[in-house]
């Protein structure tokens, strides 16, 4: 299983997402839909924006589909037993990656987390076929993505984790943070520059 998580506000997520939409053929879709709609998927920056505020606070949850991983994503409906509701959609697949955006609660910035199965991982542990899926293709893309994040975005790491350019200069200016229990300030000995 890969992944990456780092420290991203929202400039640095736009940063991201342009380089997803630019260079790559990611198209975003949410883990889970509302209650009673269908399941959106966000072909452009724009498109996402209109939905997440990804200067805000709460927690965003995405599934990024690669057609060259995967045919399509399934998607599929949850009868609920809610009152008032009775549906939603959720988007799985085991060729997806899985970007959770945590955001910021005050002055704690908490960390985003990219991750995917590898084909080992799938076989073993998914409900969703590993035939499905191209996985060299998908360690390709993923690849790319996390090279992105960590040489191109990030201006520093905390311990092993990217900290992207507005999440530092948030740091700089006093935020903290978070990794497990502890929150880190910019007088941290585990924070240390990246060389750019």
């Amino acid at each position: 299983m890969a992944n990456l998580d780092f420290y991203a506000l929202g400039d640095d997520l736009r940063s991201l997402f342009r380089f997803l939409y630019a260079e790559t053929d990611v198209v975003v879709y949410e883990l889970a839909s509302e209650f009673d709609c269908d399941a959106r998927k966000f072909e452009s920056l724009a498109e996402l924006e209109a939905v997440f505020n990804l200067d805000g606070h709460e927690a965003s949850y995405l599934q990024l589909w690669s057609p060259a991983v995967m045919v399509s994503p399934v998607i599929r409906r949850i009868a609920l037993k809610l009152p008032g509701h009775s549906f939603r959609y959720a988007v799985e697949g085991a060729g997806l990656i899985q970007l959770y955006l945590d955001g910021r609660r005050e002055d704690v910035i908490c960390h985003t987390h990219y991750g995917h199965w590898n084909e080992a991982g799938a076989r073993q542990r998914s409900v969703h076929s590993a035939d499905d899926c191209d996985w060299q293709a998908l360690a390709k893309l993923s690849g790319r993505i996390q090279r992105h994040i960590r040489g191109r975005l990030a201006a520093a790491k905390l311990h092993a984790r990217p900290v992207l350019l507005q999440a530092f200069s948030a740091v700089e200016r006093g935020h903290g943070l978070k990794f497990g229990a502890d929150v880190h300030h910019a007088g941290s000995p585990d924070i240390h520059r990246v060389a750019t």
